[in-house]
């Protein structure tokens, strides 16, 4: 599993300037010349700008920079990896985000920090297959931007996104947070999914 995010992180990466992404980014590879996975990833990120209206993008900066989608995808990897080395109850945590599996009955419990007070749970879950996922600038400072006004977003304190898939659950929690206030509305079609928002 670790092995796979390395490699994940290696040709995915913005900050390493030899990586695949950074390369294209930069105008030194044509789409033709991308691998596979780099073509899947760019056709996801253009599917997931879509389905949020906007709200989620590869492109916010003017810059290729796919990491708002890669960071779920990777963990969906990971959670490949150790599936086929014959595991299957198992928990990733990595940055903010939760896949929890279980083929027994086993029930993987996970607090939802308050952004507000670290020391303190806002909400406990209880999941026996599934992904949780928060956005927020309480860890990071002011890193997510809302694609459509180019600027921090600074509406909500945190969002927490619960579903069965950690790629799309991932994708929500950002681009709830970059929609401020009118995410409550856009969850309210998102079948299967469930959002816990923390307003300023």
């Amino acid at each position: 599993a670790f092995g796979r995010l390395r490699e994940i992180d290696a040709k995915f990466s913005i900050y390493k300037p030899n990586s695949e992404v950074s390369r294209f980014a930069d105008g030194r590879l044509s789409e033709d010349e991308l691998s596979d996975e780099l073509r899947m990833v760019i056709k996801e990120c253009r599917r997931a700008e879509k389905w949020t209206g906007g709200h989620f993008s590869a492109w916010y900066a003017g810059r290729f920079d796919p990491g708002g989608y890669v960071k779920g995808w990777a963990i969906a990897e990971a959670g490949k990896a150790i599936e086929e080395s014959g595991f299957k109850t198992y928990c990733v945590s990595a940055g903010g985000d939760i896949l929890a599996a279980s083929r027994s009955d086993k029930i993987w419990r996970i607090g939802v920090q308050d952004p507000r007070d670290k020391t303190k749970i806002l909400n406990k879950l209880s999941i026996s297959n599934g992904a949780v996922c928060t956005s927020g600038n309480y860890e990071r400072g002011a890193h997510i931007i809302n694609p459509k006004t180019h600027e921090p977003a600074k509406e909500l304190l945190s969002v927490t996104v619960i579903g069965p898939d950690i790629i799309k659950t991932d994708i929500l929690a950002t681009a709830c947070f970059a929609m401020g206030h009118k995410a409550a509305d856009f969850m309210k079609s998102q079948k299967d999914y469930s959002v816990l928002i923390i307003p300023r």
